[in-house]
C-alpha cells in the first residue's frame, strides 16, 4: 500500500452554513479539540460551507464534505472518521453521511469510514447542564432573575430528533426550577400536517400566548450549536422576536448564547474521539 493510502483523518462535521461566523466558530472548536486529543481534527460543513467568500475567512476557503469526498485528497485516504457536530440523529448523520461515505469507500480498495455518535445520549445530562448554564448567564446579563425561558430548536420532521429536544429540555427545566417563572420547549418552524404536531408550540405562538398572559421578561434558550442563519445575529430567530418587541416596548427578550463553544460540549466531543480509539 502506498504512503498516500495509509492516511487516516478526523473530521468535525456540522450541517454547513453560508455564514462566515459559523465557519469561523467551527474552526475554533476544531483547533481546541485537536489540542486536547492530540489529533488533527478538520472542521467541515456537510454542504454549503465551500460557498462562503474566502475573504470573510481570512483568505482561507471553507470546505464541505459534499465537495471533499469527490476530491483528489479524499481519494488518497484509507480511513475517514467523522465526529458529528449534531445535537441529535438528523438525516444528515443517519442517511447523507453513511450513503456518501459508502460511495467513497466503494471507489477504492481497503477504505474504511466511521461515524461517531451525535452529541446527545440518553441518560447523559451534559447538554441540559450546558443549556441551563447558558440560561443563567443570560439571566445575569439581562438582569431578569425571574424570566420565562423559551427553549427553541429549528423544528424537525423526525420524532427521534424532537425527542432529544424534549429530553434535554425536561432536564434543563429541572435544573432551572428555582430560577425561572416559566419554561417551554418550542420550534422555530415546522412542516404542515398533524403528523408533525410534535414540534409544537412554534416560538411565535408561544410568545403570543405568554405576552397575552402578561409575561414581559423572556430568555430565549437557543438549542443550536453555531451562529448560522437561524441563531446568528440578524437571523431567523431574531426576526421572529422583533415584531413582539416592536409592538411592546416594555417586553424584554434576551437570547442565551449558542451551545457549540460550551466546555461540556467540548468534553462530549473529546469523549467520542477517545471511545473511537
Amino acid at each position: 500500500m502506498g504512503k498516500g493510502l495509509s492516511k487516516k483523518k478526523y473530521f468535525l462535521v456540522d450541517n454547513g452554513s453560508l455564514r462566515a461566523e459559523s465557519v469561523r466558530t467551527l474552526r475554533e472548536i476544531a483547533v481546541q479539540l485537536s489540542g486536547l486529543c492530540d489529533r488533527a481534527v478538520i472542521p467541515m460543513g456537510l454542504m454549503h460551507s465551500h460557498k462562503v467568500n474566502a475573504e470573510e475567512l481570512d483568505g482561507q476557503p471553507a470546505q464541505s464534505m459534499q465537495c471533499f469526498l469527490e476530491s483528489a485528497e479524499a481519494e488518497a485516504l484509507s480511513h475517514i472518521c467523522v465526529i458529528p457536530f449534531f445535537l441529535g440523529p438528523s438525516l444528515a448523520v443517519t442517511d447523507w453521511l453513511p450513503r456518501n461515505l459508502a460511495l467513497w469507500q466503494e471507489r477504492g480498495v481497503g477504505r474504511h469510514f466511521r461515524i461517531l455518535d451525535v452529541l446527545y445520549r440518553q441518560g447523559d445530562d451534559r447538554l441540559s447542564r450546558a443549556l441551563a448554564e447558558r440560561c443563567r448567564e443570560a439571566i445575569q446579563r439581562s438582569g431578569l432573575p425571574r424570566a420565562h425561558v423559551a427553549m427553541v430548536d429549528h423544528g424537525t420532521p423526525l420524532k427521534e430528533v424532537n425527542q432529544v429536544r424534549e429530553e434535554v429540555g425536561q432536564r434543563c427545566q429541572q435544573l432551572l426550577a428555582n430560577q425561572v417563572t416559566g419554561f417551554s420547549t418550542c420550534a422555530m418552524e415546522r412542516r404542515e400536517g398533524a403528523e408533525y404536531d410534535f414540534n409544537d408550540p412554534l416560538l411565535e405562538s408561544l410568545l403570543e400566548k405568554w405576552v397575552g398572559t402578561g409575561v414581559r421578561e423572556i430568555i430565549l434558550s437557543q438549542f443550536f450549536l453555531l451562529p448560522g442563519r437561524h441563531a446568528g445575529p440578524g437571523g431567523d430567530l431574531e426576526q421572529i422576536v422583533l415584531p413582539f418587541t416592536d409592538r411592546l416596548p416594555e417586553l424584554s427578550v434576551h437570547r442565551a448564547d449558542n451551545l457549540g463553544t460550551h466546555p461540556l460540549v467540548m468534553e462530549i466531543l473529546l469523549q467520542r474521539i477517545t471511545e473511537a480509539g
